[in-house]
């Protein structure tokens, strides 16, 4: 089991009750349901009779991951000027873009997951993706996550020192972070309390310091699957293959079966077993060892040789995988061909986008919520920015300045979603002006708003 998981979920070791005196609330089911997510994600070695060799988790994942990032880039739709807030910002968009795919990856497997600035040292931030498995929540309001613990772990020198970091959101919005740490020498327990210093990575951290900026929620950008909960219906996120549990269970204990077939059925030489001794050249006898030969000890006088090699079935590797991605396609609820036959099936941006076929899930779910956890750890990165003293406190339109392409790819044709724009304005059900806004993600809300895209972008009408 992963040790964080084993840790944080486990009653007797790490608990938001033990450290700070506030139980974790989500249930048992959910806490036995993210082991299990997670269990899977990284089983590699056989065990309770399944083979996990397919390693289907890790496939969902990958494929999903890869479709929604294939052709994506991010801007500002101006460029910042040089030491402005805008340029600030936009270097904080650069440093988010670089987790992403991580963000994306855990928020799949674990259901949710935080996305979390720190200082880095230069007058910027950095971001790490906080896992399901490495935190507790401890209270929820009506905005969701009120209050969280989350768990940091390091290995040195055969000890384990684990950093308790509780983060709290008041009614005003005011948000107060705790932290303690904890030396021990096994990593399922906490034992002794000790200073933060005792590691020069936590030397700079307070034991508690309530901000006087209200930050309005806990300083992370929160990222849930885009899916209902059907472990318990609590507002916990599920993973993209919760419903696919159990038949991923079925599948490697169907590989388990076929792969002992194959061992034990293989085909073999059974004759007796005096044939198969010899004489030694030092003198006595000796008996050959062959995997392929089987000798049947007792008397043999007068047997033969028997071949045993029966009739195996036999069925193509990535046929059966492509089987099993389907089967999970059909119990995920994912439209088919986003994870089976990739190269067999033409997966038109209709096609997925399209609510023909019976899926609830696409990956234009998956690019929305990317898209708004930007946004969202934008958003926070510049409260944290005027917090620091890392930037000003001037406002900035993150909704206008953000710019997100998903390029040509298997959702979005660009070349013809441009074409079918210029049709609408050519047969006039389309102002020009809303054209060029959407062609280059411009604002056109107000009459101001188009008056500037007519001065920048429309050419004055010469009389003939």
């Amino acid at each position: 089991m992963n040790i964080k998981a084993q840790a944080l979920f486990d009653d007797t070791a790490i608990t938001g009750a033990r450290a700070f005196g506030g139980p974790d609330v989500t249930s048992s089911a959910m806490k036995t349901a993210i082991r299990e997510w997670f269990n899977l994600f990284f089983m590699r070695v056989p065990e309770r009779e399944e083979d996990p060799a397919q390693r289907i988790p890790c496939a969902i994942i990958g494929r999903l991951v890869k479709a929604c990032f294939a052709e994506y880039d991010s801007s500002f739709n101006s460029v910042p000027a040089p030491g402005s807030k805008a340029d600030w910002m936009n270097v904080a968009r650069k440093a988010i873009d670089a987790v992403k795919l991580d963000a994306l990856q855990w928020a799949m497997v674990g259901g949710e997951c935080f996305i979390k600035p720190a200082p880095d040292g230069t007058g910027g931030l950095a971001y790490q993706v906080v896992r399901r498995d490495c935190y507790n929540v401890l209270a929820r309001g009506p905005g969701g996550i009120t209050d969280v613990l989350l768990c940091e772990r390091n290995h040195i020198g055969g000890r384990f020192f684990t950093l308790l970091e509780r983060r709290s959101v008041d009614r005003r919005g005011y948000l107060t972070i705790q932290n303690k740490l904890y030396l021990s020498n096994t990593p399922t327990t906490l034992e002794y309390e000790i200073p933060l210093d005792s590691l020069p990575q936590y030397a700079a951290l307070a034991p508690e310091h309530t901000y006087s900026v209200p930050f309005g929620g806990l300083g992370m950008a929160y990222v849930r699957m885009p899916m209902a909960n059907t472990v318990d219906g609590s507002p916990d996120g599920v993973s993209i293959y919760e419903s696919a549990v159990q038949l991923i269970h079925n599948i490697y204990k169907n590989e388990y079966q076929l792969g002992r077939e194959f061992e034990l059925g293989r085909s073999r030489i059974i004759v007796g077993a005096d044939k198969l001794i010899t004489p030694d050249p030092e003198g006595g006898v000796m008996r050959l060892k062959d995997d392929v030969f089987v000798g049947l000890d007792g008397e043999t006088s007068g047997a033969g040789i028997d071949i045993f090699s029966p009739v195996l079935r036999d069925e193509s590797f990535e046929r059966r995988k492509q089987g099993y991605l389907k089967a999970c396609e059909n119990v995920i609820g994912l439209k088919r061909g986003l994870l089976s036959d990739v190269e067999a099936t033409e997966r038109t941006a209709k096609g997925i986008t399209s609510s023909e076929g019976d899926y609830s899930l696409s990956i234009i779910d998956l690019q929305r919520m990317w898209y708004n956890a930007l946004s969202e750890t934008l958003r926070i990165s510049d409260l944290w920015g005027q917090t620091l003293g890392f930037c000003s406190s001037q406002a900035v339109d993150i909704e206008h300045l953000l710019s997100v392409n998903w390029g040509n790819g298997i959702l979005y044709d660009d070349a013809k979603s441009w074409q079918e724009t210029l049709e609408m304005v050519q047969s006039g059900i389309l102002k020009p002006e809303l054209a060029l806004a959407k062609k280059f993600d411009l604002p056109c809300e107000t009459p101001e708003d188009l008056e500037k895209i007519r001065a920048k972008y429309m050419p004055e009408a010469v009389p003939i």
